[in-house]
C-alpha cells in the first residue's frame, strides 16, 4: 500500500433505505451499506467483491456522488464529500467517472460515437468544436478504436468494442478515479481479458485509480492490487490481493474462492484440464451453503453465522469488528482459530 495520502478515503460509510411493508405496517430499514471503511491511492485498483445484494452497487453510487450517504465520512482527493455544497460536488464529479456493466444499455443508440465522447467535454469543459473533436479522436486511439468509428452508431459495434467506447467516454475528462461496476461481466470470456488489459494499460499510462466491482474472483485476480470482500453491507475481509488469495481469513472469502472453478492438469489423463477447488495452501475449501438472509431481517451477531461451518454461540450474539490478522483486516471471531 502507498504511504501517500489516499485519493479516496471512506470511513464508516452507511446508506440506509426506508422500505414500505404495506399500508398498515411501519417501514423497514434496509442497511445496504453498514459502516464500510477503506482507502484507494492514486494508480491503485481496489476490487470490491461479494454476492448480489451485498451493497457493491450502492457503494458505487456513493463514491460517484449520485447519492448522499446516510452517515459516515468520505473524502476524494482530500475534500469532504458528505457535507459538501452543490458547487463543491459539481467541481468534484469530473474527477470520478463510471464504467457501467452493460455496454449495450449504457450508450445512447441515437448518438454517434464522436458525439458520445464529446458530450462530457461540452458539459464540463470550455472547449471549442475542433478541440473537442481532437480530444475524442485522441481518446479513441488510446482505446484501440479506428478514426472511421467516429461517425458510427453503437449498434454497429461488438460488445467488446462498445465497452471500449464506454471506457473512452469515462476517461474524456481525465478523472483521477474510475468506478467500474462489473465492466466485463456482459462480455464473452474471450473478450474480457482484452478489456481488462486495456484498462490496466490506461491505468499505467494515465495514473488513474480504479474501484473495481465484481463477483468474479478470477477477474479480480487479474486486475486488483487490494480486495474488499463485502457481505450484507459490511466489509468482512480487506487486504492485499496476494494475501487474500493465498490465505483467505474469513469463512465467507474461503467459500467464495471455493465456488470459483479453476483448471488444473489431470495427470491420469495425459494433461486433460479438469476443475478443481483446492485452496492455495493445499487445504480443501467448503463451498458456500444456503442463500443470504433478507436485508429486511438480518440475523443478530455475525450476519454470516447461519451459513458458516465454524460458527459458535458468540457468533450468533456479537457482531465481529474488522480487526488485523496478519496482512489483512478480517471481521470474524474465529479467524485466528481457522487460520491455525
Amino acid at each position: 500500500m502507498s504511504a501517500a495520502a489516499p485519493l479516496l478515503e471512506v470511513d464508516r460509510l452507511a446508506r440506509h433505505y426506508a422500505v414500505s411493508r404495506g399500508a398498515f405496517r411501519a417501514k423497514a430499514v434496509v442497511r445496504a451499506l453498514d459502516g464500510v471503511s477503506f482507502t484507494v491511492h492514486a494508480g491503485e485498483t481496489l476490487a470490491v467483491v461479494g454476492e448480489s445484494g451485498c451493497g457493491k452497487s450502492t457503494l458505487a453510487r456513493q463514491v460517484t456522488m449520485i447519492e448522499r450517504p446516510t452517515s459516515g465520512a468520505m473524502k476524494i482527493d482530500g475534500i469532504d464529500v458528505v457535507d459538501a455544497d452543490k458547487a463543491t460536488l459539481k467541481r468534484l464529479r469530473p474527477t470520478v467517472q463510471m464504467v457501467f456493466q452493460n455496454p449495450y444499455a449504457s450508450l445512447n443508440p441515437r448518438k454517434k460515437v464522436g458525439t458520445l465522447l464529446e458530450e462530457p467535454l461540452a458539459i464540463n469543459a470550455a472547449l471549442g468544436t475542433a478541440a473537442r473533436r481532437a480530444a475524442a479522436q485522441a481518446m479513441m486511439a488510446k482505446v484501440g478504436l479506428r478514426p472511421e468509428h467516429y461517425r458510427r452508431y453503437p449498434h454497429m459495434f461488438s460488445g467488446g468494442q462498445r465497452q471500449r467506447i464506454a471506457v473512452a467516454r469515462a476517461l474524456m475528462l481525465h478523472p483521477k478515479l474510475v468506478v467500474a461496476d462489473e465492466p466485463v461481466s456482459a462480455l464473452d470470456v474471450s473478450i474480457q481479458a482484452q478489456v481488462l488489459n486495456l484498462m490496466m494499460d490506461l491505468q499505467q499510462e494515465m495514473g488513474i485509480a480504479y474501484l473495481f466491482i465484481s463477483h468474479n474472483l478470477q477477474v479480480v485476480r487479474h486486475i486488483a492490487d487490494a480486495i474488499a470482500v463485502m457481505y450484507l453491507g459490511k466489509i468482512v475481509e480487506y487486504g492485499p490481493k496476494a494475501d487474500v488469495f493465498a490465505r483467505p481469513a474469513h469463512p465467507y472469502t474461503r467459500s467464495l474462492l471455493a465456488s470459483t472453478p479453476r483448471l488444473r492438469r489431470d495427470a491420469s489423463r495425459t494433461g486433460t484440464p479438469v476443475s478443481t477447488t483446492v485452496d492455495a495452501p493445499g487445504r480443501a475449501r467448503a463451498a458456500i451453503r444456503g442463500e443470504p438472509p433478507s436485508p429486511l431481517s438480518q440475523p443478530s451477531g455475525c450476519a454470516f453465522h447461519k451459513r458458516c461451518p465454524y460458527a459458535i454461540e458468540r457468533c450468533r450474539i456479537e457482531v465481529p469488528p474488522l480487526e488485523p490478522l496478519g496482512a489483512v483486516l478480517v471481521a470474524c471471531h474465529r479467524a485466528a482459530d481457522i487460520d491455525r
